[in-house]
């Protein structure tokens, strides 16, 4: 028998796997999110940057109206807070299944780089939110609330 080098880090991963498994059974994905340091329900975001701008896609699935989503941005961070309702028709009384997450929400995302939020444009098309941002110069720092198109 050879000698093995113990790895700590390895029995924290086996510890992990473990916990997930436990929180899936229990509650499913959503509450071991939570767990792993995502804030609760957010949309999901991809975030990229070409030389002139920086652009934001979130998925925003259930948001019926433009209205019910609050989009602002500062010089180096963007905000989206929004609200995801139930229809008239749903009776709690009458659920079989209750899954989707419904509520408000709110998610910050550190930007890559300096942008002008005067300059920002933001559209909402089947469920997607798309926000382009120009880049500013170094020195430039403000922020301002973004109508969505």
């Amino acid at each position: 028998m050879g000698i093995t080098r113990w790895d700590p880090f390895h029995d924290l991963s086996q510890m992990r796997h473990q916990i997930d498994r436990y929180l899936d059974h229990l509650w499913g994905r959503v509450a071991r999110q939570d767990i792993a340091g995502v804030t609760g329900f957010g949309p999901r975001i991809d975030v990229y940057q070409t030389e002139n701008e920086v652009v934001a896609t979130a998925e925003l699935p259930g948001i019926q109206a433009k209205d019910d989503i609050d989009l602002r941005i500062d010089s180096d961070k963007l905000t989206i807070r929004g609200e995801i309702k139930r229809s008239q028709d749903f009776k709690e009384e009458h659920s079989v299944y209750n899954e989707r997450y419904y509520g408000t929400f709110t998610r910050v995302i550190q930007l890559p780089a300096r942008v002008k939020p005067d300059q920002a444009q933001a559209t909402y098309k089947n469920g997607v939110l798309e926000i382009r941002m120009v880049k500013s110069d170094p020195g430039e720092n403000w922020g301002r609330r973004i109508p969505i198109q």
